[in-house]
C-alpha cells in the first residue's frame, strides 16, 4: 500500500526536477547561442542531460510503482 504513496511522491517530485530543467535547458548554451562563433552545444556538454536522464528514470519508477498491483492472497 505505501508503494503507491512513495511512487506518487518520486513522480511529483521528479517532474518538479523535469520542469526546472527544461527552464535550465532553455538558457544553456546547447539552447541559446551564446559565442556565435562556437556554435550550440550538446546537451551534454552543456551539463543538462545527465539531469534530464535521471528524471525521466525517476519518473518511469514513479509510474511504475503506483501502478504496482498487490496480489491478493488468502492465508
Amino acid at each position: 500500500m505505501m508503494t503507491r504513496v512513495f511512487g506518487i511522491a518520486i513522480t511529483i517530485l521528479s517532474l518538479g526536477v523535469i520542469t526546472i530543467n527544461t527552464f535550465l535547458y532553455w538558457n544553456s548554451s546547447a539552447y541559446l547561442d551564446y559565442n556565435s562563433s562556437k556554435g550550440l552545444e550538446s546537451m551534454a556538454q552543456a551539463g543538462v542531460f545527465y539531469p534530464f536522464f535521471v528524471a525521466f528514470i525517476t519518473l518511469i519508477l514513479g509510474i511504475f510503482l503506483i501502478r504496482d498491483r498487490e496480489l491478493d492472497t488468502k492465508h
